[in-house]
């Protein structure tokens, strides 16, 4: 075990990311299974001149554990995981622990005027909603860290319609909202000495008489208004709601998690994610730094100017949320970061590792749970 030391600082990191790969390394997702596999029994033996101290793995497997909290939320189908049941799911997960949930249904959402997040789940039978997760670990007075969660549980595109294969596998578009449950949820379990607010946009983008379509003008939670040019960039505009929503409860630092683009997948590769700062880079690189020690592959891609000016490009509103142009991973966090104004937010599109097509070390293909272990290690440094 000595010898794994040489990729860590110290031998504590090795002993939390062994508990953690025997979480991670023997998920499986068989609900739906007719018949299904004995559980894994797992065995770690682990031989060190140096004193182990099983604290460090009991972390480890915590932190798995709620990496695979966020798998099985991912893995369930769409016909099943509604933004309804999502939400009911996630109150009844943390019932009875320190973790408070509140929801607010499709018709709270109009009369407080969610305009973006209504826009887009307005089309489906299942009406969308917006679920905050709060977990207090130190005085309540301490500004929270603020988690968002994009939770698209089915994405069809709209009327900017998918083709039938980009179609498959769109019920994992609510992955950044089940990992953000799986942050929280493993901060619960660490008993971590932070605050946390979890937000999670939760909407179907579906077709019918009532959805939006190319050309509507909706107004955002902000006030802004918000020219719709393609109904397939959804994300965004739940996001900009949730975002704003987020940012009054006066966060320290805003993150938001969402399989966004597929242009963050032609710029980096399908295992990395792309971060955005927005008055965060020290944040930011204590993340990136972390993100390498935990094995996440995370890379930072800019906002300029060019990017702030694009989403304003429209002639009858104040926003757009499509650009025909190039860098579309960039003007998709540029609309996102607005909506946080000054308040330091970093962005993560994790479009391409939020699931892998191929079984590894890791596990099997699916979900995979990214981003948390690099955010859970960044909040017990806090």
């Amino acid at each position: 075990m000595d010898s794994f030391i040489s990729k860590y600082d110290q031998l504590s990191d090795v002993l939390m990311a062994c508990g953690i790969q025997s979480e991670r390394a023997t998920y499986e997702f068989d609900h739906y299974k007719s018949s299904k596999k004995a559980p894994f029994k797992t065995n770690l033996n682990l031989i060190s001149e140096s004193l182990i101290e099983l604290d460090f793995i009991h972390e480890g497997i915590s932190i798995g554990q709620s990496i695979n909290l966020a798998r099985d939320f991912s893995n369930m189908p769409p016909n099943v995981l509604t933004p309804q049941t999502f939400a009911e799911d996630i109150v009844n997960h943390f019932k009875n622990t320190k973790v408070k949930v509140e929801v607010k249904d499709y018709d709270t959402l109009v009369s407080e005027g969610f305009g973006l997040l209504q826009a887009v789940g307005k089309g489906s039978k299942h009406k969308p909603r917006l679920v905050t997760i709060t977990y207090n670990g130190k005085d309540k007075d301490e500004a929270p860290i603020a988690l968002v969660g994009k939770g698209i549980t089915y994405d069809s595109g709209g009327y900017s319609i998918k083709t039938k294969n980009g179609m498959a596998t769109m019920k994992y578009d609510m992955c950044g909202a089940a990992n953000v449950v799986g942050i929280i949820e493993a901060a619960s379990r660490l008993q971590l000495s932070v605050n946390i607010v979890g937000v999670l946009a939760c909407a179907e983008n579906m077709i019918n008489e009532a959805s939006m379509k190319p050309d509507d003008v909706f107004t955002a939670l902000s006030g802004e208004t918000v020219e719709v040019m393609n109904t397939d960039a959804e994300g965004r505009l739940v996001l900009a709601d949730a975002v704003y929503y987020a940012n009054q409860y006066q966060p320290s630092v805003i993150m938001d998690f969402a399989t966004l683009t597929g242009a963050a997948i032609v710029a980096l590769g399908d295992d990395k994610a792309a971060a955005f700062e927005s008055n965060s880079k020290v944040i930011l690189n204590d993340i990136l730094q972390i993100s390498s020690k935990v094995d996440e592959m995370v890379f930072e891609l800019p906002i300029t100017a060019t990017e702030r000016a694009s989403i304003k490009h429209s002639d009858i509103a104040d926003l757009v949320n499509h650009t025909n142009g190039q860098g579309k991973a960039l003007f998709a966090a540029s609309f996102v970061t607005h909506f946080s104004g000054q308040t330091p937010h970093i962005h993560f599109d994790i479009a391409g590792p939020a699931t892998t097509n191929k079984a590894s070390y890791n596990g099997p293909k699916g979900p995979t749970g990214f981003m948390i272990p690099t955010i859970v290690q960044w909040l017990k440094q806090q």
